[in-house]
């Protein structure tokens, strides 16, 4: 039984280093990760922006070359353009609509063992908007 579980454990330790090889921890789209359900470092650090009230600079991360930022700033500013706290200007939203649309490739987590890449364009599809809903519920809130 001992020699099973070890074999178990061994097996089970390889697979998750094995699913987190093909991600980029700092390109990572995470509200969750890992066993402590800690946020990736992108996600951290468009927080602090909103705990600030820094929106412009949000703004400027839909130019940012890491696929995390860009997809943080899009769902951020669209939550405090529906809310009325922020504008988008017609240059925002055309980089919105970009982003949207773009197969350029993320990494994402959940969980202990949930790591994967997927497309920008996937991230924003119906079934993925509660992937984010709590995260901008509990940080942009409705009042």
């Amino acid at each position: 039984m001992k020699k099973l579980y070890l074999i178990l454990l061994i097996f089970g330790t390889s697979n998750l280093i094995v699913a987190q090889d093909n991600v980029d921890v700092n390109e990572m789209i995470g509200f969750a990760c890992y066993a402590e359900g800690k946020s990736s470092k992108v996600v951290k650090k468009v927080t602090k922006k909103i705990e600030r009230n820094r929106f412009k600079p949000i703004s400027r991360l839909l130019k940012s070359d890491n696929n995390a930022e860009r997809y943080m700033a899009v769902i951020t500013l669209e939550r405090l353009n529906e809310l009325k706290r922020y504008n988008l200007n017609i240059k925002e939203k055309e980089l919105i609509r970009i982003i949207k649309s773009s197969e350029q490739l993320v990494s994402v987590c959940s969980g202990c063992v949930n790591f994967k890449k997927t497309s920008l364009k996937e991230l924003f599809k119906p079934e993925f908007i509660g992937f984010s809903k709590h995260w901008l519920d509990y940080y942009i809130k409705m009042n």
